[in-house]
Protein backbone atom coordinates (compact mmCIF):
# COMPACT_ATOMS: atom_id res chain seq x y z
CA UNK A 1 0.00 0.00 0.00
CA UNK A 2 1.14 3.52 -0.74
CA UNK A 3 0.16 7.12 -0.11
CA UNK A 4 0.74 9.39 -3.06
CA UNK A 5 0.29 13.11 -3.69
CA UNK A 6 -0.68 13.57 -7.31
CA UNK A 7 -0.83 16.89 -9.21
CA UNK A 8 -3.55 16.04 -11.65
CA UNK A 9 -7.17 16.43 -12.51
CA UNK A 10 -9.52 14.06 -10.73
CA UNK A 11 -10.31 12.43 -14.06
CA UNK A 12 -7.21 10.29 -13.79
CA UNK A 13 -5.10 8.48 -11.21
CA UNK A 14 -2.52 5.73 -11.22
CA UNK A 15 -3.88 2.75 -9.38
CA UNK A 16 -2.57 -0.46 -7.90
CA UNK A 17 -4.86 -3.46 -8.13
CA UNK A 18 -2.71 -6.51 -7.46
CA UNK A 19 -3.51 -8.54 -4.37
CA UNK A 20 0.10 -8.59 -3.17
CA UNK A 21 0.08 -4.78 -2.81
CA UNK A 22 2.95 -4.29 -5.27
CA UNK A 23 2.46 -1.29 -7.56
CA UNK A 24 1.22 -1.87 -11.07
CA UNK A 25 0.19 1.55 -12.43
CA UNK A 26 -2.48 1.85 -15.04
CA UNK A 27 -4.59 4.74 -16.27
CA UNK A 28 -8.11 4.83 -14.85
CA UNK A 29 -10.97 7.15 -15.68
CA UNK A 30 -12.04 8.91 -12.47
CA UNK A 31 -14.65 11.61 -12.96
CA UNK A 32 -16.93 13.44 -10.58
CA UNK A 33 -20.28 11.68 -10.43
CA UNK A 34 -19.10 8.69 -12.45
CA UNK A 35 -20.07 5.18 -11.47
CA UNK A 36 -22.88 3.63 -9.48
CA UNK A 37 -23.11 4.82 -5.89
CA UNK A 38 -22.58 1.78 -3.65
CA UNK A 39 -22.76 3.55 -0.33
CA UNK A 40 -22.18 6.76 1.55
CA UNK A 41 -20.61 6.95 4.99
CA UNK A 42 -19.74 9.75 7.36
CA UNK A 43 -16.36 10.38 5.71
CA UNK A 44 -16.55 8.94 2.17
CA UNK A 45 -18.83 8.29 -0.75
CA UNK A 46 -18.26 4.90 -2.37
CA UNK A 47 -18.75 4.39 -6.12
CA UNK A 48 -18.14 1.57 -8.55
CA UNK A 49 -15.22 2.57 -10.75
CA UNK A 50 -14.93 -0.70 -12.65
CA UNK A 51 -16.30 -4.19 -12.25
CA UNK A 52 -13.33 -5.05 -10.05
CA UNK A 53 -12.62 -1.68 -8.41
CA UNK A 54 -14.38 0.83 -6.18
CA UNK A 55 -13.43 4.42 -5.43
CA UNK A 56 -13.96 6.08 -2.05
CA UNK A 57 -13.96 9.86 -2.34
CA UNK A 58 -13.49 11.84 0.87
CA UNK A 59 -16.34 14.17 1.75
CA UNK A 60 -15.38 17.78 2.51
CA UNK A 61 -16.28 19.45 5.76
CA UNK A 62 -18.01 22.56 4.53
CA UNK A 63 -15.40 24.54 2.59
CA UNK A 64 -12.53 22.44 3.94
CA UNK A 65 -11.06 19.28 2.43
CA UNK A 66 -10.18 16.36 4.63
CA UNK A 67 -6.54 16.84 5.67
CA UNK A 68 -3.79 14.76 4.13
CA UNK A 69 -2.86 13.52 7.61
CA UNK A 70 -6.18 11.64 7.76
CA UNK A 71 -5.35 9.81 4.56
CA UNK A 72 -1.89 8.91 5.84
CA UNK A 73 -3.37 7.67 9.11
CA UNK A 74 -5.97 5.58 7.25
CA UNK A 75 -3.22 3.95 5.17
CA UNK A 76 -1.20 3.23 8.30
CA UNK A 77 -4.17 1.68 10.10
CA UNK A 78 -4.89 -0.51 7.08
CA UNK A 79 -1.27 -1.64 7.04
CA UNK A 80 -1.32 -2.49 10.75
CA UNK A 81 -4.60 -4.41 10.68
CA UNK A 82 -3.81 -6.49 7.57
CA UNK A 83 -1.96 -9.27 9.50
CA UNK A 84 -5.02 -9.87 11.68
CA UNK A 85 -8.03 -9.61 9.34
CA UNK A 86 -8.75 -10.08 5.65
CA UNK A 87 -8.54 -6.70 3.91
CA UNK A 88 -8.87 -6.01 0.18
CA UNK A 89 -6.05 -4.50 -1.88
CA UNK A 90 -6.17 -0.76 -1.38
CA UNK A 91 -4.35 2.26 -2.79
CA UNK A 92 -4.40 5.72 -1.20
CA UNK A 93 -4.20 8.84 -3.35
CA UNK A 94 -4.21 12.59 -2.89
CA UNK A 95 -5.51 14.19 -6.09
CA UNK A 96 -6.84 17.57 -7.15
CA UNK A 97 -10.18 18.30 -8.73
CA UNK A 98 -10.75 20.52 -11.75
CA UNK A 99 -10.77 23.58 -9.49
CA UNK A 100 -7.42 22.67 -7.95
CA UNK A 101 -8.85 21.62 -4.59
CA UNK A 102 -7.18 18.64 -2.88
CA UNK A 103 -9.26 15.49 -2.54
CA UNK A 104 -8.38 12.27 -0.74
CA UNK A 105 -9.23 9.18 -2.78
CA UNK A 106 -9.07 5.50 -1.88
CA UNK A 107 -9.07 2.88 -4.62
CA UNK A 108 -10.01 -0.60 -3.47
CA UNK A 109 -10.53 -3.99 -5.02
CA UNK A 110 -14.25 -4.59 -5.32
CA UNK A 111 -15.64 -7.57 -3.44
CA UNK A 112 -18.88 -9.23 -4.41
CA UNK A 113 -20.89 -9.95 -1.31
CA UNK A 114 -22.97 -8.43 1.45
CA UNK A 115 -22.09 -6.64 4.66
CA UNK A 116 -23.23 -8.11 7.96
CA UNK A 117 -26.00 -5.52 8.38
CA UNK A 118 -27.63 -6.81 5.18
CA UNK A 119 -27.65 -10.43 6.37
CA UNK A 120 -29.80 -12.21 8.89
CA UNK A 121 -28.20 -13.63 12.01
CA UNK A 122 -29.11 -17.07 10.69
CA UNK A 123 -27.03 -16.43 7.57
CA UNK A 124 -24.06 -15.03 9.49
CA UNK A 125 -24.02 -17.92 11.94
CA UNK A 126 -24.81 -20.65 9.42
CA UNK A 127 -22.95 -23.89 10.01
CA UNK A 128 -20.55 -23.25 7.14
CA UNK A 129 -19.52 -19.90 8.63
CA UNK A 130 -18.07 -21.29 11.85
CA UNK A 131 -14.42 -21.38 10.77
CA UNK A 132 -14.58 -17.87 9.28
CA UNK A 133 -16.18 -16.48 12.43
CA UNK A 134 -13.52 -18.19 14.54
CA UNK A 135 -10.81 -16.57 12.41
CA UNK A 136 -12.53 -13.21 12.81
CA UNK A 137 -12.77 -13.61 16.57
CA UNK A 138 -9.14 -14.69 16.85
CA UNK A 139 -7.96 -11.80 14.68
CA UNK A 140 -9.87 -9.24 16.72
CA UNK A 141 -8.51 -10.62 19.99
CA UNK A 142 -4.92 -10.58 18.72
CA UNK A 143 -5.37 -7.08 17.33
CA UNK A 144 -6.47 -5.71 20.70
CA UNK A 145 -3.80 -7.67 22.59
CA UNK A 146 -0.87 -6.74 20.34
CA UNK A 147 -1.83 -3.29 19.05
CA UNK A 148 -3.90 -1.98 21.94
CA UNK A 149 -6.75 -0.92 19.64
CA UNK A 150 -9.37 -2.39 17.38
CA UNK A 151 -10.26 -1.59 13.80
CA UNK A 152 -13.68 -0.08 13.15
CA UNK A 153 -15.59 -3.33 12.69
CA UNK A 154 -18.94 -1.54 13.01
CA UNK A 155 -18.97 1.32 10.51
CA UNK A 156 -18.28 4.69 12.08
CA UNK A 157 -20.58 7.45 13.31
CA UNK A 158 -23.45 7.71 13.96
CA UNK A 159 -23.25 3.95 14.58
CA UNK A 160 -20.52 3.94 17.22
CA UNK A 161 -23.12 3.19 19.87
CA UNK A 162 -23.76 -0.14 18.13
CA UNK A 163 -21.85 -2.96 19.78
CA UNK A 164 -23.26 -5.99 17.94
CA UNK A 165 -21.25 -7.17 14.94
CA UNK A 166 -24.46 -8.38 13.29
CA UNK A 167 -25.13 -4.75 12.37
CA UNK A 168 -21.68 -4.03 10.95
CA UNK A 169 -21.35 -2.07 7.71
CA UNK A 170 -17.60 -2.77 7.54
CA UNK A 171 -17.57 -6.58 7.72
CA UNK A 172 -18.47 -8.21 4.40
CA UNK A 173 -19.14 -11.84 3.49
CA UNK A 174 -18.10 -12.58 -0.09
CA UNK A 175 -19.63 -15.14 -2.45
CA UNK A 176 -17.29 -17.85 -1.12
CA UNK A 177 -18.23 -17.18 2.50
CA UNK A 178 -14.99 -15.37 3.38
CA UNK A 179 -15.21 -12.46 5.84
CA UNK A 180 -13.47 -9.18 4.91
CA UNK A 181 -12.93 -5.91 6.72
CA UNK A 182 -13.52 -3.31 4.01
CA UNK A 183 -12.76 -0.15 6.02
CA UNK A 184 -10.32 -0.56 8.93
CA UNK A 185 -10.01 3.13 9.90
CA UNK A 186 -11.01 3.91 13.49
CA UNK A 187 -10.96 6.82 15.88
CA UNK A 188 -8.80 5.67 18.73
CA UNK A 189 -10.94 7.16 21.49
CA UNK A 190 -13.71 4.64 20.77
CA UNK A 191 -11.57 1.68 19.77
CA UNK A 192 -8.42 2.03 21.91
CA UNK A 193 -7.77 0.24 25.18
CA UNK A 194 -5.85 3.26 26.50
CA UNK A 195 -9.04 4.84 27.86
CA UNK A 196 -11.92 3.41 29.93
CA UNK A 197 -14.61 3.98 27.28
CA UNK A 198 -12.47 2.37 24.58
CA UNK A 199 -11.71 -0.63 26.78
CA UNK A 200 -15.41 -1.12 27.51
CA UNK A 201 -16.46 -0.71 23.88
CA UNK A 202 -13.82 -3.09 22.50
CA UNK A 203 -14.82 -5.60 25.20
CA UNK A 204 -18.44 -5.39 23.98
CA UNK A 205 -17.35 -5.96 20.37
CA UNK A 206 -15.19 -8.95 21.31
CA UNK A 207 -18.06 -10.37 23.34
CA UNK A 208 -20.28 -9.99 20.26
CA UNK A 209 -17.74 -11.91 18.16
CA UNK A 210 -17.65 -14.72 20.73
CA UNK A 211 -21.45 -14.91 20.71
CA UNK A 212 -21.56 -15.27 16.91
CA UNK A 213 -18.98 -18.06 17.06
CA UNK A 214 -20.93 -19.83 19.79
CA UNK A 215 -24.15 -19.67 17.75
CA UNK A 216 -22.38 -20.99 14.64
CA UNK A 217 -20.96 -23.92 16.63
CA UNK A 218 -24.42 -24.76 17.99
CA UNK A 219 -25.92 -24.71 14.49
CA UNK A 220 -23.13 -26.94 13.22
CA UNK A 221 -23.67 -29.49 15.99
CA UNK A 222 -27.39 -29.56 15.27
CA UNK A 223 -26.74 -30.42 11.64
CA UNK A 224 -24.67 -33.49 12.50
Amino acid sequence: MRVATVRAMINWARAMTRDDHEPRPQLLGIRNGAGEVLGSGFFNEVRALRDDLVIKVAKPFGPFAQPLSWLIRARREHELIAPYLNTPSTYYLRVHDSDGRPVSVILQRRLEGEVFSQLSEERITAAGMRSELERLQSGLQLCVRELGWLADVIGGPPRWGVHDLRYSNNLLVDREGKIWLIDPGAFFFWFATSNPLGRFYTWLLLRSARRLVRKARIRERRRR
